[in-house]
C-alpha cells in the first residue's frame, strides 16, 4: 500500500497592502480576541474592573506625595494631582497595550500552532482590550478631575482621538516586541524594565517644559509618547488645545514606527508556528 507525502511550503511573504487587506477580512476575529481578553483579564479578579480605576489613582497619589510635595515639581498652572492624573490617563493605556500586546503570541501559542489566522490578530486584540481601561480612565478623570483642580472644557472631547494615536504607537512597539519575543524570550523579562524606563523618560511625572525649548522637537521625535502625553495634560488638566506642532510630530513618528513594526512582524512571521 503506497502512502502519499504532503509537503507544505511557506509562500512568499505578503506585501504590506495585501497583509492589511487580509487583516481587514479577519476584523471580526480581532473583536473576538479582544472580548476574550477582557473576560479572562477580570474573570477571577476580586475587584474586577475596579483595577482600571485603582492603577492611575495609585500612581497619582505616589507622584503627588513624592514629586509634587517633596520635590516641588511644578503643576503647570493646576494642582499637581490633576497634573499627574491627566498624563497617567494616557500612559496607563499605552503601558498596558504594549505589555499585553507584546506577550500576546506567547499567550496564544497553542492557537498559533494549530489554526491559521493573521498572526498580528492576537496583538491587535490585546491592544483593543486595553482600550476598555482607557475608556474607564477617561470617565474617572471626568468625574475626579474637576475636584482635583482640572479645568473642564469642550476640548476634553479630543482625548479619545489622542488615545487612537497612543494605540497606533503601542501597535508599532508591540508588533516588533512580540515578533522578537517569539525567538528571544529575554524580551519577555526585559519588557517591564523597558516600560519603567519609558515612563520616566516621558513627561508623566514632570512637565514637558523642563526640556529646553530648542530640544523639545528632538525629544518628541525620539520619544513620540511625549507629545501625546503633553497633549493629554493640555486637554484634560488645563482645558486648552494641545501643542499642535509637537502633537503632529508625535503622530508622524507613531505612523512611521507602526509601519516599520508591521513590516518587521510580517518578515519574521513565517517561523512563528514552529518556534512559539
Amino acid at each position: 500500500m503506497s502512502t502519499a507525502e504532503l509537503i507544505i511550503e511557506a509562500g512568499p511573504r505578503p506585501r504590506l497592502r495585501q497583509a492589511l487587506r487580509e487583516l481587514w477580512a479577519y476584523r471580526a476575529l480581532v473583536l473576538a480576541f479582544a472580548e476574550r481578553n477582557i473576560r479572562v483579564m477580570y474573570k477571577q479578579a476580586v475587584l474586577g474592573i475596579a483595577w482600571a480605576v485603582i492603577q492611575p489613582l495609585a500612581f497619582m497619589t505616589v507622584f503627588t506625595l513624592t514629586l509634587g510635595r517633596l520635590a516641588k515639581v511644578p503643576g503647570g498652572g493646576v494642582p499637581y494631582a490633576a497634573f499627574a492624573l491627566s498624563a497617567l490617563t494616557g500612559w496607563t493605556f499605552l503601558q498596558s497595550a504594549v505589555s499585553f500586546g507584546a506577550n500576546a503570541l506567547l499567550s496564544d501559542g497553542a492557537l498559533v500552532r494549530k489554526v491559521y489566522f493573521p498572526r498580528e490578530i492576537p496583538i491587535f486584540g490585546a491592544i483593543l482590550a486595553s482600550g476598555l481601561d482607557f475608556g474607564i480612565a477617561l470617565v474617572l478623570f471626568a468625574i475626579v478631575g474637576p475636584f482635583l483642580g482640572a479645568h473642564p472644557s469642550p476640548v476634553w472631547l479630543i482625548a479619545p482621538l489622542l488615545g487612537v494615536v497612543l494605540a497606533l504607537l503601542a501597535a508599532g512597539v508591540a508588533l516588533t516586541t512580540a515578533a522578537l519575543n517569539v525567538y528571544y524570550r529575554d524580551f519577555r523579562y526585559a519588557l517591564p524594565f523597558m516600560l519603567q524606563l519609558w515612563l520616566f523618560a516621558s513627561p508623566v511625572a514632570y512637565p514637558l517644559s523642563v526640556v529646553p525649548k530648542a530640544w523639545r522637537g528632538l525629544y518628541v521625535g525620539l520619544n513620540p509618547a511625549a507629545g501625546v502625553l503633553d497633549a493629554f495634560r493640555n486637554v484634560l488638566a488645563l482645558g486648552r488645545s494641545p501643542d499642535l506642532p509637537l502633537l503632529a510630530l508625535s503622530v508622524g513618528v507613531a505612523v512611521v514606527l507602526a509601519t516599520i513594526g508591521y513590516r518587521i512582524f510580517k518578515r519574521l512571521e513565517p517561523g512563528f508556528a514552529d518556534v512559539v
